[in-house]
């Protein structure tokens, strides 16, 4: 046992000397220390997500399938992965080439990647730092498998209802026939898109249900659903509306142990890549009528797309004289929610409230989505960014850390779905998400339990 402990202090200590050096590295090309070209900024920016994600792997007690390591993952695809494919000269899609020309090779990118690096670096060293075992709690009677049963009935029932409503709305309003479709349903009437918006959201609280409570010998009829639903959702042309509930649910269930082995997650990742290529014709041209392609760098590039929603914050700074807004967008939301009961604060109109910045990108840069790292560099600056990541690495450790229960990891998963959404949307819609899904997670936790069980269930098992 010492010589475990030992070792896994020493793998902490190297982690934490080889991010520091990793960080050095970029804050010195950042500052100008020495002369970075795009060519070898980009070089250093793949680099510096491949080690992070390596040191993770190897320094976190639950390694890849770690909160901390799968939420750097993310970030990684949706910000580092058009760099990563660029800086191997692995883009083949001419589509992507050129709507990756309008923006992706001006200076305020450049500063973006350094930003990106920067929120990588914060975020990876705090995890380390804050990583330690969860406590092994004892599996003794008191799992009780039939109310673990009865809350994966529970999660599975709201899925397919939520999965029907989905349907139901795509095709009467002819959204499911492409993407293009589906966008001028949610143009067309506001409503629409605030609706898909709660309905991704109960979709991806069901599933978090059935991912926590699911036990050997309770099927899996609910995880085929939410393939079903994915494959549809995919084929409309959504990514992050598939990928983030995923991702969470990968989260609950690493919790539990590994789900699946190593190499069979390494072929998912590239068929997954391989159908998100695919997927990127029916963004683009709005139906599948191209060349399909399969390399899956082009999917890689596609996605770190959201690396633009950085680029634009600073060019707002530095071209529209924008001023930061010091941590104004993280309080609007609350804010207005309290000015609905408090006549003393004033409720500004959402066209005119420059804090919104899901409202404020559609303006200046149209749909492009948003991003966390944008979010904290627009309220606080470049030190802002360091700032936040590591504070959200610090409370994905804690995550990690904290006790395998039945109640603990639903509560984890309701909350961690909305903080997945906003790697590539803004913060907006976080706060209410938050209170509502925890709430609503109590309830269908309340009506599980049954006075017959003697214990509620806390140790996972299985």
């Amino acid at each position: 046992m010492p010589f475990i402990q030992n070792r896994v202090l020493a793998q902490k200590i190297a982690g934490i000397w080889i991010i520091s050096l990793t960080g050095v590295w970029v804050l010195a090309a950042y500052l100008n220390v020495f002369e970075a070209p795009r060519a070898l900024l980009e070089t250093i920016t793949a680099l510096n997500w491949i080690v992070l994600t390596i040191i993770l792997y190897v320094t976190l007690p639950k390694g890849m399938w770690s909160i901390c390591f799968i939420f750097l993952a993310v970030v990684g695809v949706f910000h580092i992965g058009l760099v990563l494919a660029n800086s191997v000269d692995g883009i083949t899609d001419d589509d992507i080439l050129y709507q990756i020309s309008r923006w992706f090779y001006n200076v305020e990118t450049d500063n973006a990647i350094h930003v990106v690096n920067l929120a990588m670096i914060g975020f990876s060293l705090s995890a380390i730092l804050f990583s330690s075992p969860a406590p092994q709690l004892d599996d003794q009677q008191s799992t009780n498998l039939a109310y673990r049963k009865r809350l994966f009935n529970l999660g599975g029932v709201l899925l397919a209802l939520f999965v029907v409503i989905f349907f139901a709305i795509t095709v009467l309003t002819g959204a499911i026939s492409s993407y293009g479709a589906y966008l001028e349903v949610m143009s067309t009437n506001p409503l629409y898109s605030l609706i898909f918006s709660y309905l991704y959201f109960f979709i991806g609280i069901a599933f978090v249900f059935v991912c926590v409570s699911y036990a050997p010998g309770f099927g899996y009829l609910y995880f085929v659903l939410f393939a079903i639903w994915a494959l549809f959702a995919f084929k409309i042309g959504l990514r992050g509306e598939v990928m983030f509930p995923s991702a969470v649910a990968a989260c609950m269930l690493g919790r539990k142990g590994a789900p699946i082995r190593g190499w069979l997650l390494a072929v998912l990742v590239i068929v997954f890549l391989i159908v998100t290529g695919i997927v990127k014709n029916s963004r683009v041209s709005g139906d599948y009528s191209g060349d399909l392609g399969i390399n899956p760098l082009n999917a890689v590039a596609e996605m770190g797309s959201s690396l633009r929603a950085v680029q634009e914050t600073i060019k707002w700074r530095k071209n529209d004289n924008f001023q930061l807004l010091a941590g104004g967008s993280y309080w609007a939301p609350l804010e207005r929610q309290f000015a609905l009961f408090i006549p003393q604060l004033e409720r500004i109109d959402v066209e005119q409230d420059g804090r919104l910045l899901n409202i404020v990108v559609q303006k200046k840069a149209g749909p492009i989505g948003f991003s966390a790292i944008a979010e904290a560099y627009i309220n606080f600056g470049e030190k802002g960014v360091i700032v936040v990541f590591f504070m959200m690495g610090w409370v994905m450790a804690r995550l990690d850390s904290s006790a395998t229960t039945i109640r603990n990891d639903i509560l984890i998963g309701v909350a961690l779905l909305p903080i997945f959404v906003t790697i590539r949307n803004s913060f907006i819609h976080v706060p209410v998400q938050l209170i509502l899904g925890l709430s609503l997670a109590t309830l269908l936790m309340y009506l599980g339990y049954k006075k017959s069980d003697t214990f509620i269930p806390t140790t996972q098992t299985g």
